[in-house]
């Protein structure tokens, strides 16, 4: 008798079936990525897991990240987007913008001190009373240094089942500040405009600023807030820490006493969080 798949496994060949759906044979699926055909068979049977680095690749190859690919099937279902891969729209930019991205390609090397995990903390839009603790991978996509951000909206705790927001963005550093601007890539509704002070330190901990978007209830009310950034690691237990997110009460005693006095004072904390600029 064959024995049962543990939860973990159990949802990552459920996860792993509906992305080959997507495409016309698991032949051709697995030439695409340039992985065995009859070792992919073994990670959609789970008779075995795939490597950390095939894990990355399959991951890459979908456009997800792996904490997304171990989620319960049905939450993965309201998150993930499979996009064609096809040629892009040849398209001429404003000169502003390409310089934009020119600088940002040459930032790369001075933003590397801030890539890794962050749990994001600011009042939230859609549930005014409640702060939304979010998690942020801040990482290096081909010359450029990206983002996504993962947003579980239900009060912490819980067992209703939460709303389900992704978002995918980029990293620039202008004027002193640090710009993360991103999109919701369920909808391609909104658009979020996040700036932060940087950390003149050699360890980020925290980064402190506002953000500025549109809340997801009905009205689409838009909306600004400060916001704080807890850097918790290169490497993290993603089960574990997408489990902290969602909705929490101000006088939250799982949220750290820094954050709520932060965002409970309306921001007024941000020059101390703030490192002073280097001198002379």
């Amino acid at each position: 008798m064959t024995a049962p798949l543990d939860f973990t496994t159990a949802n990552f060949c459920e996860n792993l079936r509906l992305c080959c759906s997507y495409y016309p044979s698991i032949s051709d699926l697995c030439r695409r990525m340039d992985i065995n055909r009859q070792q992919f068979m073994k990670y959609l049977s789970g008779q075995s897991s795939p490597s950390r680095h095939n894990l990355r690749r399959i991951c890459d190859f979908f456009g997800l990240d792996e904490f997304e690919i171990l989620m319960p099937h049905e939450q993965f279902r309201k998150i993930v987007q499979l996009r064609p891969k096809g040629a892009d729209d040849a398209m001429s930019l404003p000169e502003r913008l390409k310089t934009r991205l020119q600088q940002s390609q040459r930032q790369k090397g001075v933003l590397a001190k801030n890539l890794g995990y962050y749990y994001e903390y600011y009042p939230s839009f859609s549930t005014p009373g409640y702060i939304l603790r979010s998690l942020i991978h801040i990482f290096h996509w081909q010359d450029f240094t990206a983002y996504r951000r993962f947003e579980r909206v239900k009060p912490h705790g819980t067992r209703q089942s939460p709303d389900v927001y992704k978002y995918t963005g980029l990293v620039l550093l202008l004027g002193d500040r640090l710009h993360l601007i991103d999109e919701e890539v369920l909808t391609g509704s909104e658009l979020t405009h996040t700036i932060l002070y940087p950390s003149y330190r050699n360890r980020v901990t925290l980064l402190s600023g506002l953000t500025i978007g549109v809340s997801g209830a009905d009205s689409r009310e838009p909306s600004a807030a400060p916001v704080l950034m807890e850097y918790i690691g290169r490497k993290v237990n993603l089960r574990q820490t997408l489990d902290g997110c969602g909705l929490y009460a101000p006088d939250s005693l799982d949220v750290a006493a820094t954050v709520r006095a932060f965002l409970t004072t309306g921001g007024q904390l941000i020059n101390p969080l703030r490192a002073a600029p280097p001198t002379g």
